[in-house]
């Protein structure tokens, strides 16, 4: 009886001792493995460090040199694409290197700050990029120039309020910079015509059901011709012309009078479609009184 016991005893003690030969293996071939990736780690800073110096100086090359806020013309979404995904394929952390942080070399975590600077630095360019497109859309055609302001733009003619408060409230998330200065100089611009436009059409309406003095008539064609939209200047001269019948004048005259219409035609009136002129009335009263 008793030696079945100590069979059984022995093949416990033996499968205990096998376990813990076994975790003990485990547990220094796991050590050996971390001490590889810890040097492995180390000697991977280097070049790390080289990938980065290269990709920064390729991401500068999207911003003009003289002027480090504002893109170079040549700058493409594409582009400043490819690089952020060079650069986050570079491994510089802890976690990339399945190590502990205390673990990591010095000289990595220094290349680690440099990959975030770059990091930040091409999203800058990503999203001004993006703002470009989202202002370019603003106008007929793209902005000419996103390196000095210019103001030969014409507004969309199906360009809203909304779209331009759009690009706006984005705006206000980007740095203080030139080219936020830059940016907000063509929202402005076409927040005017927009303006202009609309309150070129509020006068039309309203001329239509009011009396308008030749003066009025001629600022408002002046106005018309500011407008930088063909095809709604073309709308606007169509619908002032009809007012322009009633004295028998055309939208173009009107503007180029403009500047000595109130001289000309001071008190000169148009009520109900027909033209009075209050001095001949005048006459006429002090006439009657002698």
């Amino acid at each position: 009886m008793e030696k079945p016991l100590f069979k059984h005893a022995g093949v416990y003690v033996t499968a205990i001792l096998a376990l813990g030969i076994c975790v003990g293996g485990y547990y220094v071939t796991n050590q050996r493995q971390y001490q590889e990736r810890v040097a492995y780690a180390s000697e991977a800073g280097s070049q790390a460090k080289n990938e980065i110096q290269e990709f920064a100086q390729q991401t500068e090359e999207l911003y003009q040199e003289d002027e480090p806020e504002l893109l170079d013309e040549k700058a493409s979404v594409s582009e400043v694409s490819s690089l952020q995904s060079e650069v986050n394929q570079i491994q510089v952390s802890a976690e990339d290197f399945q190590i502990e942080e205390d673990s990591m070399p010095e000289d990595l975590e220094e290349v680690a700050t440099e990959k975030k600077n770059l990091s930040h630095r091409l999203t800058e360019a990503s999203d001004k990029l993006y703002m470009q497109e989202k202002i370019d859309g603003l106008y007929t055609e793209e902005v000419p120039d996103w390196q000095e302001y210019k103001e030969d733009v014409i507004a969309d003619e199906d360009l809203q309020e909304e779209d331009i408060e759009e690009v706006n409230d984005n705006l206000g998330f980007f740095e203080d910079d030139q080219w936020l200065e830059l940016a907000q100089s063509y929202t402005t611009e076409a927040s005017e015509q927009l303006q202009n436009m609309a309150d070129i059409q509020e006068k039309l309406t309203t001329y239509e059901e009011e009396e308008v003095s030749y003066e009025q008539y001629a600022s408002l064609a002046t106005q018309i011709e500011e407008v930088r939209n063909p095809e709604q200047q073309e709308k606007f001269e169509k619908a002032a012309d009809d007012l322009g019948d009633r004295f028998g004048v055309s939208t173009e005259a009107a503007a180029a009078e403009s500047p000595t219409a109130s001289v000309a035609v001071e008190d000169e009136t148009i009520v109900d479609g027909q033209g009075e002129e209050q001095g001949a009335q005048v006459e006429q009263e002090n006439t009657e009184a002698y």
